[in-house]
């Protein structure tokens, strides 16, 4: 015996989704997330210094040089360089 055999059912049942997906979307969300928690305590300074010392490496690096791990995987040869557990 099937359980939605009418169309009332089958509406009914359209209208409890409907709502269910109504108040889903309109949900309270007080939880800021781990980006908007406590987002001044970010020292602008030393990231900024750090992006530069990393821009600066990049840019004194040779098109020939290869930096390790960066060319690894399936037709290379080459097996997967160690990582850090």
């Amino acid at each position: 015996m099937p359980f939605f055999a009418g169309p009332v059912p089958a509406v009914l049942l359209a209208g409890v989704l409907i709502v269910a997906l109504a108040l889903w979307l309109l949900r309270d969300r007080r939880y800021p997330g781990p980006r908007l928690h406590d987002a001044d305590e970010i020292d602008r300074e030393e990231l900024e210094e750090a992006e530069r010392d990393v821009r600066e490496l990049e840019a004194g690096r040779t098109p020939d040089e290869e930096r390790l791990g960066d060319d690894w995987g399936p037709g290379t040869g080459r097996p997967r360089p160690p990582t850090r557990l």
